[in-house]
């Protein structure tokens, strides 16, 4: 179903609280035919070029040479066929669509003994037939007229994507011969269809097609509440550019793009527990990737990362590191972690092929970060346990340095809440750290930082210390300086 406004991004709250889940039901889908005849009611003879539409609403059609119609592969259910032709008195009758079978009304129609002259059928369409390069957000147009001035024109508009042939009717019973369609899908043909009503007759117009323009190549993936659940969507510094990819009823989010830019990996619950599914940069072509989830002490399903070649995925299941590809097959524990710990997150570096992981105790700020192998072996404490939350390391762009976030004011809280964490860069022998939030402003936190690919900047999330305040994205120099909020209400970014 085509939206009729923008979608922005919207308020969302910093502290990520996993909602209760319950099993999905799959809906099991029925579908039979309709298959009728419209005759003249006087010498039963067939009506050719009748139109004919449902109620709930399928395809607007035509009656053939024979006075036939079809209606192929449709959900069962009851429907209200009505038929209308130019110099006949329309008519409606309900039908029974049942699983499998074929229904075969024979419909009459009476010759109208009024002078009324039926719509001319609409013309003049904008978007025209076969435009290129169309908005995501249109002002559909056309021309009607009829022969009887005094005679009132309705309009119902139906619209479809090329590869979904099952119309959807996007306006009823409008009498404005335009009507504004806003996010329309990137890079995707349409085909519309405008049908012209004067209470007495019914025309329907050509059905034109056009493409809309391909998708905007955004820099930054995010996650935003919608709705009250998180989705994903590309974005640029402003809200004119900001494409939504997902759109389910649970969460999605921590998106995370593969190195050679051809798929999102993100985290998705809506098959209960969270599992690491992949995506087209556009949202389309959604993949489950794991079955084993994404779990383990205070961990809301986050800490996957992509091979440096892009074919393989690493990622966190309690005190276990499983490695598995991309296409699902080939899962592998490679690593366990010490004691009492639960992995959490983890990066993979281009550079050096290790991996940096967080493992995490009972208690929330009790963190601790490790080096190893891409195989999992020599598994060696790199950053010891410390006053105050640990998170979020990373590998720079050479593999010399790791960043990570921690809260310097020592404060340990049940709850998770942070009062002051700064981004820290670390060189990978450990012989300096630099404290990067040298701006930050004081009674805020700086975390979920993520180098831009040229090493050049680091894009990061920034929020009050209170539970539950709006966060937001921004980005500054791997310095600390030239810091700037460029996107509101967003959490995990990366870089596209």
């Amino acid at each position: 179903m085509v939206r009729l406004k923008n979608i922005p991004l919207i308020t969302l709250s910093f502290m990520l609280i996993l909602s209760s889940c319950k099993e999905d039901t799959i809906p099991i889908e029925l579908f039979g035919n309709i298959s009728g005849i419209v005759l003249d009611a006087d010498d039963n003879t067939p009506i050719i070029g009748a139109s004919v539409t449902t109620s709930p609403p399928t395809n607007a059609i035509v009656t053939d040479n024979s006075g036939k119609f079809e209606y192929l592969n449709i959900a069962v259910g009851s429907y209200t066929i009505t038929i209308s032709k130019n110099n006949y008195v329309k008519n409606a009758v309900s039908v029974q669509v049942n699983d499998g079978e074929t229904t075969s009304p024979i419909i009459l129609l009476n010759k109208s003994t009024s002078n009324n002259n039926p719509p001319d059928e609409p013309s003049n369409p904008f978007p025209e037939e076969n435009a290129t390069d169309q908005s995501v957000s249109l002002n559909f147009a056309w021309t009607a007229n009829d022969a009887d001035v005094n005679d009132t024109l309705w309009f119902d508009v139906y619209l479809y994507e090329s590869n979904d042939p099952v119309q959807t009717k996007i306006a009823s019973d409008i009498i404005d011969t335009t009507i504004l369609v806003e996010n329309l899908k990137y890079n995707t043909t349409y085909f519309w269809q405008v049908t012209a009503k004067d209470g007495e007759a019914t025309t329907n117009s050509n059905t034109w097609s056009f493409t809309t323009i391909a998708a905007p190549d955004n820099p930054f993936l995010v996650a935003s509440r919608q709705d009250g659940n998180y989705e994903i969507y590309s974005s640029d510094t402003s809200n004119y550019s900001t494409i939504r990819l997902t759109n389910n009823s649970n969460r999605d989010w921590y998106p995370r793009l593969s190195p050679n830019k051809s798929k999102i990996a993100f985290i998705s619950d809506k098959d209960v527990n969270p599992q690491i599914f992949t995506m087209n940069t556009d949202g389309s072509d959604i993949f489950r990737v794991t079955n084993i989830p994404v779990a383990g002490y205070h961990n809301i399903g986050i800490g996957f990362s992509w091979s440096p070649d892009g074919g393989q995925l690493v990622y966190p299941n309690y005190d276990k590191l499983y490695k598995i590809n991309q296409s699902g097959a080939g899962l592998t524990p490679i690593a366990t972690a010490p004691p009492n710990r639960h992995f959490r997150e983890t990066d993979w570096s281009a550079a050096t092929d290790k991996i940096v992981a967080l493992t995490i105790g009972e208690n929330p700020f009790d963190s601790e970060i490790y080096l190893m192998n891409s195989n999992g072996s020599d598994l060696t404490l790199f950053f010891q346990n410390l006053p105050g939350s640990m998170e979020y390391p990373s590998f720079s762009v050479d593999g010399k340095s790791i960043m990570f976030t921690r809260d310097v004011s020592g404060f340990e809280s049940q709850d998770g809440r942070q009062l002051d964490s700064h981004i820290f860069i670390v060189s990978i022998n450990g012989s300096d750290t630099t404290d990067v939030s040298i701006n930050k402003p004081a009674g805020t936190n700086d975390l979920q930082p993520r180098f831009s690919p040229n090493g050049a900047n680091i894009i990061f999330v920034n929020t009050s210390n209170v539970l539950g305040s709006a966060a937001g994205i921004w980005i500054m120099t791997v310095n600390g300086t030239d810091r700037r909020k460029i996107i509101n209400n967003a959490i995990m970014p990366d870089w596209n």
